[in-house]
């Protein structure tokens, strides 16, 4: 019995310690790839990202184009808004962009100089253990 409960402490601490390093990772690793992370926090994009997500982010590359389809991130007063680019006007330097869950556009067209960057991907889920 006293070998089966070490057994299992020793499993228990090994499944904890792997989680802390995969957490650790999905939050640090992106700096190496110039990517940010941030957590979403409102069901604008669901349900393509869900709340509670982890995005990376990256800059457009020189050779990339914004196009729509695109999910980008910019910045509107002081919160990071992810949403998808519907159209893009390469003469006035602007997008229109709309959260997949929303009903309509957004109100605005975002010049094509706030876009922070596009996200590259997500981690569901993961961003709960973030929030504080």
């Amino acid at each position: 019995m006293k070998k089966a409960l070490q057994c299992t402490s020793r499993w228990f601490v090994n499944l904890l310690l792997a989680a802390a390093i995969l957490l650790a990772a999905a939050v640090w690793l992106p700096k190496a790839f110039h990517m940010k992370a941030y957590v979403v926090k409102s069901s604008s994009m669901e349900p393509t990202i869900a709340v509670g997500s982890v995005i990376y982010v990256s800059q457009y590359k020189p050779e990339e184009l914004v196009s729509p389809g695109d999910i980008v991130c910019f910045q509107t007063g002081e919160a990071m808004v992810t949403h998808r680019i519907v159209s893009v006007d390469l003469e006035k330097g602007t997008a229109i962009t709309k959260g997949d869950g929303n009903q309509v556009s957004d109100p605005k067209p975002l010049l094509l100089e706030e876009i922070q960057g596009k996200v590259r991907f997500h981690i569901p889920g993961i961003g709960y253990l973030l929030l504080r």
